[in-house]
């Protein structure tokens, strides 16, 4: 089954063309594909909002990393577009020839490294997100021992609650019950509904989340680990993952990617 591609022509995007030319591309050879094409294909999960969502209004692409696929693809000279591919499938999908990249809130993981390569561009964590009437807290995953938690299919939070059940089972400790979910957005619906006690996600969805239901969640403790987050290509494609690199240093250098992170709120989230 063919899977419909999104071409980003708003935003960032729609002034690809116009501006590659004056602001310069990075000094850097693009595979011929790329090239002949002008065109970056991203595999993307646009399920992970403010990473990448759907606009309400446009209904294209949006968020954090589809600004930085934009300006990244700017520096490079070509265009970015969108594959929507489900978290768990952007490996496969990128091995399969689907997509040039990934980019989708993609944590850079020590088992992902044995497959990919990483461009990293920003940092963030894994944490708990509760509603504002929870009393739950804590410290170590270990500490929701009977509690039923969301999470997103084929996360780094799957892979944390199945570590910490590990732990709790071999202490003999009722284990969490995991609700493992498509989207970001499954998980706050089941977390507004209480059928989950609390959604492990990224530590910057809580404030983005209360921006569009003030006052409605909380995290429940602080980032229980941070990851580099990056653009992954396949390691058989040195030459677009060293363009990446050169891309990224280019627009830290040329302010893009401050004006980006202001955009988001994601500050704290700068790779420096």
């Amino acid at each position: 089954m063919k899977i419909p591609s999104i071409t980003l022509r708003g935003g960032l995007a729609a002034i690809i063309v116009v501006l590659a030319s004056h602001a310069g591309a990075a000094d850097v050879s693009l595979p011929e594909n790329i090239q002949a094409a002008k065109m970056i294909t991203f595999c993307t999960d646009v399920g992970f909002p403010p990473w990448e969502m759907l606009s309400r209004e446009t209904q294209k692409p949006e968020g954090f990393d589809i600004d930085i696929a934009a300006a990244v693809a700017m520096a490079l000279g070509v265009e970015s577009t969108h594959k929507n591919i489900s978290f768990d499938g952007l490996i496969p999908a990128l091995q399969a020839g689907q997509c040039d990249a990934i980019i989708s809130g993609f944590f850079d993981k020590p088992e992902r490294r044995k497959v990919v390569d990483f461009a990293n561009y920003a940092i963030t964590g894994t944490a708990l997100i509760v509603k504002t009437d929870s009393t739950m807290s804590l410290q170590t995953l270990k500490d929701l021992s009977g509690h039923n938690i969301a999470v997103g299919i084929g996360t780094a939070g799957e892979g944390l609650l199945q570590e910490a059940n590990d732990a709790l089972k071999a202490e003999g400790k009722p284990e969490i019950t995991t609700v493992s979910l498509p989207t970001s957005a499954d998980a706050f619906q089941q977390l507004s509904a209480n059928l989950v006690e609390g959604y492990l996600g990224s530590s910057d969805q809580a404030a983005y989340y209360n921006k569009q239901n003030p006052g409605s969640v909380k995290l429940a403790g602080p980032a229980l680990n941070q990851f580099p987050t990056g653009i992954a290509t396949l390691p058989s494609n040195k030459a677009l993952h060293e363009a990446f690199s050169a891309a990224i240093e280019k627009i830290k250098a040329d302010g893009d990617y401050e004006r980006i992170l202001k955009t988001w709120s994601f500050e704290d989230l700068a790779l420096k």
